[in-house]
Parts: structure tokens; sequence; C-alpha cells
């Protein structure tokens, strides 16, 4: 979501905090969730939906219904990323091995066999199915929303044609598919006409997938079907960057790490890299922050990501949306494709594919922006980076007193965890 005047909005940390921005010309589905270490995973997430009458959305719908899918731990996620990062690996599965879910929930609610729980210190009740009512007939948006820390979705609806909408908030030219894959923090609309009405709610579904039943017939979203409903050319860019993703280990008794380029990102201790920035003290980035910062008259930037990983990758670029011009296998310079710059996909979270990569170009937004892999264990291994854009910009903002004592009562805290809040308010 965008955050143009107000990047201190982007995150904040410790006690109890109003956010309050404006983001003119946005529309769509977003979701909010906590950006501290791998807290979201425990289920401090919710939809973020901006309605506008100039969505562009090109069909009529009736009613709208939320749907956010997540996986699901047991453990807490501390735990999980305390075991992710040891050279055993969780359970002592192989290294880089990232922790598998117990469970999947849409909205929050799933069943399961109490038989397999673990956790006794959890009453387990076997809980129940995410249900939705609805009228036979009417058209329905539904906004499919992966809240997920690790699992990638495939929805559909059975015996039923979808016909996305959108895609990140982005209104899309209607698609019809039976299924949708969604990597963790992206987002779909659809358009779903329910054919039945009065079902009985005392028993479970008896239908059958038909992507399962009849694989032949089954028709996946891919995401050279998306066509955005208001057209934009990628402009040339002025300037180009090429970033290498991997995970690496440089001693057997340490952790596999996630590197982008040659760094694996870890936080500053005791200052935030938008404070150093605002303050002028870009030389205060350390060896753990891969900051770029794009010369201030580059208007457009393009980003060239090579996966040297084995598995894939869903990158979210904060504060903005970019083009997608190419995502493919193999080594992106072995035969550098020719693209389509006329009207490209254009989103915020991009799957690179297992030894693959993707070329994205992008408007810079004056500010702080992380981009890094959503996968919630990837990014407590450091596959994260920032980029300043507009850092004369940076320089003159005037970052309101409360974040400055939201980020203090947060390292204080940190730092004496027996010093209760109220006590710390009164010394400032």
């Amino acid at each position: 979501m965008f955050q143009n005047g107000t990047n201190w909005m982007d995150g904040t940390a410790g006690g109890s905090f109003t956010y309050n921005f404006t983001v003119p010309n946005q529309h769509g589905t977003y979701w909010w969730h906590s950006h501290s270490t791998s807290q979201y995973a425990d289920g401090i997430v919710g939809p973020l939906i901006i309605q506008s009458p100039d969505e562009g959305i090109p069909i009529d719908y009736d009613e709208d219904i939320i749907v956010m899918m997540t996986d699901w731990y047991h453990i807490m996620s501390t735990i999980n990323v305390a075991t992710y990062l040891t050279a055993a690996g969780p359970d002592g599965q192989a290294e880089g091995s990232e922790p598998v879910p117990d469970n999947g929930l849409i909205n929050g609610l799933n069943v399961f066999d109490c038989s397999g729980a673990t956790n006794t210190s959890v009453p387990c009740t076997g809980g129940s199915y995410a249900t939705f009512n609805v009228t036979a007939n009417k058209k329905y948006r539904l906004r499919l929303i992966n809240t997920g820390a690790f699992a990638d979705f495939d929805f559909s609806i059975d015996n039923h044609t979808l016909t996305v909408v959108e895609a990140d908030g982005i209104a899309m030219e209607p698609v019809n598919v039976t299924r949708i894959p969604l990597a963790v923090a992206q987002r779909y609309s659809i358009i779903a006409i329910f054919r039945y009405d009065g079902a009985d709610s005392s028993s479970n579904p008896t239908t059958i997938d038909n992507n399962l039943a009849s694989p032949a017939l089954c028709s996946d979203l891919n995401q050279t079907m998306l066509v955005p409903v208001e057209a934009l050319e990628a402009p040339e860019p002025d300037v180009t960057y090429y970033l290498e993703v991997s995970f690496q280990s440089f001693n057997p008794s340490l952790p596999l790490l996630g590197y982008m380029n040659t760094t694996t990102w870890t936080p500053l201790s005791n200052s935030t890299t938008l404070i150093e920035a605002q303050a002028g003290n870009v030389n205060n980035f350390g060896a753990q922050q891969f900051v770029v910062t794009p010369p201030s008259n580059a208007s457009v930037i393009e980003i060239i990501i090579q996966n040297y990983d084995e598995g894939p990758h869903p990158f979210h670029f904060h504060g903005h949306v970019f083009w997608v011009l190419g995502v493919g296998q193999g080594y992106v310079y072995s035969s550098f494709p020719t693209f389509n710059t006329t009207n490209p996909l254009r989103r915020d979270t991009v799957i690179i594919p297992a030894y693959g990569w993707a070329v994205l170009r992008l408007v810079p937004h004056p500010g702080m922006w992380i981009f890094h892999c959503h996968i919630v264990w990837h990014m407590a291994a450091g596959l994260a980076m920032q980029w300043q854009f507009g850092s004369d910009v940076v320089a003159n903002y005037q970052i309101p007193q409360a974040v400055l004592d939201l980020f203090l009562y947060s390292v204080y805290n940190s730092m004496h965890p027996d010093i209760i809040g109220t006590q710390f308010i009164r010394e400032l």
C-alpha cells in the first residue's frame, strides 16, 4: 500500500499506536499484519479493503465476501524460528527445512483430528469449517487473501467457473479459470455465481473437486492471463539493478541464512534505517543492512532478480506496485528475452521461480522501503533488503514525535523487560 508522505506509517513497533494515512488513487484488496519478527504467523492479521466507485472492476456484483487463507502452526512462531535457524533444522530435519504447518484455515476456522494433537496445554475441540451463506444466482465478489507464513494455496469452488477481476489491488480484465494459485501475501478478487440455495447445513459437502475429478478440464490461473483494466505502458528504465537470491552457510555449525547479493538482513538494534536516513546518517547502515539508493533523478527503476535457491520465493515491495515484465526459469542472461512493455501485469507481490528469475520495473516513491520474501521463515533468515528513494525528500521528513516515542518505547522495553511501559512514558 502506498504511503506517499507518510513512510513512517509503514510499520511501527511496540506499545499502542493509531495509524493515520491517506491513500488517494488506491482501491482493492489488501491486508494488515504485524511485521515484528515472525509475529503475524501467530494470527496478528486482518483484511483491509479500500472501496471506491473508481476501482474499475468491469463486472457488477451484489455482495463482497472476504476469504482469508492461512497455514496454521500449533507451536508459537518464536519457537519455530529458533528451531529453523539451527544447523539441524526443525525437528531434526535437513538444514534449511522450513517448519511444516499443522493445518490450513479459512477465516480462522477448520477442523482438526484431535488424535494428532501434540500441544496438550491447549484443549483440542475438533474445530469447525468456515461457512458462507449465499443466495442462488447472486453475483459475489470473493476477495481471496493468502495471509499465511509459508504455504501456497490453490482455491477453487466445485463445479463453478471463477472470473478473476483483481490482483493485488489492481483491476484486471475478466478471465475465467477453475482454480487460482495464491502465494503468500498475494490477493485476488473473483466473481462467482452460486447455483444452489437451501443446502443442508447439518452435513458436509459431498461434491468432488472438478480439478481432481477431471484434471484435463482444469484451468489454472497463469499470471500471463492477467491484463490490467487501466492500461499503463512500462517506461524505459533510467537505471537497472541486478539482485541474486540465495541461501548460504559458511560454517557447518551455523544455519542457512537468506542472502540478497552478499548480505543477510538484520535490523539495526538501536535505531531504524528511516530515522538514520532522515537524520542524514546514511553511513550508519551496517554491513547487515543492504540499502540501495538510486540516483535522485532516476524516475524509473528496473530490477532483475535471479533466484539461486531450490524453492520459489514470493517477493513483496512495500509502498509500490511494479510492472512484471517477465518471469522465467534458468539464468536470466543466458538468452535475455524481449519484453512486452505495453500494459504488462502490475502487482505488488511476485513469485520468483526456483532457479529462475523475474524482471520488474517501478516508479519510485520517496522513502525507505523494504523488499523481501514474504515467507515468514525466510524473512527471519534475512532474505530482505531496503531501497532508499528520494534521499533529499527523506532528509526533510518531519517524523511525528508519537512515532519516535513509540520506537524508543520498543527499544527501552527490549532492554528493560522488567520495567512497564507507564514508567517509561513518565521518564520521556
